[in-house]
């Protein structure tokens, strides 16, 4: 029941409200972002393991008696990683973008520190005065970014597929 209150808050809006409560900072703000983060990989990992222990492969090793932790680590574990690494790579995507977010309104990693939400708030000032660039540059660094990992993610689910092998 936890995962479902947590699924009914969306991510932007409880790490804004948990910001506000309890403050920016690198170290708070990477902190707020995996407590609003687990939610997916907890729903992805749970389904997955529902669906696996009724799987022919698992009963036969547990009518063999194969202890249940041998069970988990060859049969099972290696057919969850797959999904469980995408979605997982997809929220750190999603956590980098949100982070970026935070520092762009201003309350996020403070400006002393650098981030890529907090050099796109500075170039929006001189978006229109013919400093472009400013803008441009680190917008298209977040996009590579959020690419490459959501890329590294697909990448090792092709790797981690057993079905594959």
């Amino acid at each position: 029941r936890v995962v479902d209150v947590m699924t009914a808050f969306p991510g932007l809006l409880l790490s804004i409200l948990l910001v506000a409560v309890w403050g920016g900072g690198m170290w708070k703000v990477i902190a707020i972002l995996g407590f609003t983060s687990w939610v997916g990989v907890t729903r992805i990992t749970r389904a997955q393991l529902l669906a696996l222990r009724e799987k022919e492969y698992v009963e036969a090793a547990q009518v063999i008696g194969r202890h249940p932790i041998i069970i988990m680590a060859r049969h099972v574990l290696p057919n969850v990683m797959g999904p469980v690494l995408v979605i997982a790579t997809i929220n750190l995507a999603l956590a980098i973008i949100i982070e970026a977010t935070l520092s762009f309104l201003g309350v996020g990693i403070p400006a002393t520190e650098p981030s890529l939400g907090t050099m796109l708030r500075i170039g929006n000032d001189y978006l229109f005065s013919g400093e472009w660039w400013i803008t441009v540059f680190p917008g298209a660094a977040l996009a590579i970014l959020v690419l490459a990992v959501n890329l590294l993610g697909d990448w090792m689910r092709d790797a981690f597929n057993p079905k594959l092998r």
